[in-house]
């Protein structure tokens, strides 16, 4: 009885098992989903251990305490880290794992464009400015104001940034159209034309916005 031996070409077994199995993109691509899902999975745990979503409300007021209460965090770390820095990565952060555990109730609508950079890097300084120019800060305590006021002028600044964005895609043509036919200040006696206040003040807000998407709409 005869035996046959066969050398065995370890180099071809691995070809063969790395043809046979999935590409480097593919593989990639798989550990990225596992990462994003773990990621997800572990907002959403925060999300439920502070309390940041009731059903499928945002729960402003305890996203913004927990964001404080990080930001100094932050600051405890990093003494050279400005408050403003701080408070911003800390509300990305928390505003993030809301967002996570609201998906899990909420189903999924059609995606949304999301912020540009170049106007989303400015939504923080402008919150600050809508809480100076209305609260009159620094003048009146932050303490006595609370950060219930803050909460509202970053609100505010969010639907400025999101008017910006929707202006500027409607063309620097039609806006600059829309600038010409703005009604202006008429000068001449008091008695022949008269403004409130706050007339006034939503007529400029509206041509800032207007110049703003402009410039963003020429820059890109």
């Amino acid at each position: 009885m005869s035996f046959h031996s066969r050398t065995i070409s370890w180099s071809m077994v691995l070809r063969d098992i790395r043809d046979t199995g999935p590409t480097k993109a593919e593989f990639a691509a798989a550990i990225q989903a596992e990462n994003d899902a773990k990621r997800e999975a572990d907002r959403a745990k925060m999300a439920a251990k502070h309390g940041l979503v009731t059903g499928s409300t945002f729960n402003v007021p305890t996203i913004m305490a927990c964001a404080i209460v990080e930001a100094r965090k932050h600051r405890r770390n990093d003494p050279t880290l400005a408050w403003g820095a701080a408070l911003s990565r800390a509300l990305r952060f928390f505003w993030a794992c809301a967002h996570a555990a609201r998906r899990l109730v909420v189903p999924a609508a059609a995606p949304v464009a999301p912020m540009p950079a170049a106007l989303r890097r400015g939504v923080l300084a402008r919150a600050w400015a809508i809480f100076r120019e209305s609260y009159n800060y620094p003048r009146v305590p932050f303490l006595s104001l609370g950060w219930g006021c803050f909460t509202w002028a970053l609100k505010k600044a969010w639907a400025e940034a999101r008017e910006t964005v929707r202006l500027a895609g409607l063309g620097v043509e039609a806006l600059k159209a829309a600038d010409a036919i703005e009604p202006r200040v008429r000068v001449g006696l008091s008695t022949s034309y008269t403004d409130s206040i706050h007339v006034v003040a939503a007529r400029n807000n509206v041509a800032r916005l207007r110049a703003s998407a402009m410039a963003y709409a020429a820059a890109s």
